[in-house]
């Protein structure tokens, strides 16, 4: 993954916040901005117990940033029923104070990461993240962005994506490699999404996914908000669960009668291009080491956790 280009820091985002809060989030600058997250393509500050300012780290992430203060709102309205929170938006702040790009304040989502929970602990997770994917897969608008990363056909991803084979094999061996590179091209031989764009939360790793006591309590990170084939967040069912939460996983999203056997080849291949990527390029962000192991159990049975 890309290295980050700029680093913020506590005192440069204090002097943003000061400099461009309007007078309704002024109280906002009664606590100091504490950093919790560094990821390929944002820094995390906390303000305050509700709050967090989100500031791109890298300049193609920008766009993403751009996406998640227009979409996120929208696209994770339906969630609101369901009693999960998404980071909202609330005010985007200009280029100052030494740092050159957009930034934003959103809503602090509590709780904590799904990637630091046993997995022995996930059951209830499974079926709380299907009604929520599948409450946010309806219909897009045609303005919903685009992504050539998510919900484009898997013949697209790997033109404008080509997993880096060699190195996912110096690193799983050689046969692991090729079962994730046989779950891709299974996933090529499944009839395309054939219907309307649906919203897609872009994202729904088991670092963005967050629970309170084993439950959902929310999904952050909006920046690949786009519309498309649902499959690229159903792969988020192998990265987070194991066979039987997967399968209650599925049941509940069948229930809705939207999705056929293809769409879950195809999100199959998608979780071993996610994998095979993670693999590749480790980056700076996030620790994934235990995410990839499990993924490549699930998606390889043989290879163990």
């Amino acid at each position: 993954m890309p290295e980050v280009e700029v680093r913020p820091t506590a005192a440069q985002v204090r002097r943003l916040l000061e400099a461009q809060l309007p007078q309704e989030l002024r109280e906002l600058l009664d606590r100091p901005p504490a950093p919790v997250a560094q990821g390929w393509d944002n820094a995390l500050f906390r303000l305050g117990s509700a709050h967090a300012v989100r500031l791109p780290v890298r300049r193609a992430a920008v766009p993403c940033l751009l996406h998640e203060v227009r979409w996120t709102a929208v696209a994770g309205a339906p969630l609101a029923a369901l009693g999960l929170a998404v980071p909202r938006p609330v005010f985007r702040g200009r280029p100052g104070a030494g740092y050159p790009w957009p930034w934003t304040v959103v809503r602090w989502v509590e709780g904590e990461a799904v990637a630091t929970l046993p997995l022995d602990r996930r059951d209830r997770l499974a079926g709380d993240l299907a009604e929520a994917l599948t409450a946010v897969h309806r219909p897009a608008p045609a303005a919903a962005p685009r992504n050539p990363h998510r919900g484009v056909p898997l013949g697209a991803r790997l033109r404008t994506a080509p997993p880096a084979w060699p190195a996912t094999a110096a690193v799983l061996g050689a046969r692991r490699s090729e079962r994730l590179r046989g779950v891709v091209d299974d996933g090529l031989r499944a009839a395309p999404w054939s219907r309307p764009p649906v919203w897609l939360h872009g994202d729904p790793h088991p670092w963005n996914l967050v629970h309170r006591d084993g439950r959902l309590a929310g999904l952050v990170d909006f920046g690949d908000v786009c519309a498309g084939d649902p499959a690229s967040d159903l792969a988020g069912a192998w990265l987070a669960f194991d066979a039987a939460q997967r399968s209650a996983f599925r049941a509940v999203v069948d229930r809705t009668g939207r999705y056929d056997d293809d769409v879950w080849r195809r999100a199959a291949a998608w979780a071993a291009l996610y994998t095979a990527a993670l693999v590749a390029n480790p980056g700076s962000g996030p620790d994934f080491g235990a995410v990839v192991r499990h993924s490549v159990a699930q998606l390889d049975p043989d290879a163990g956790a």
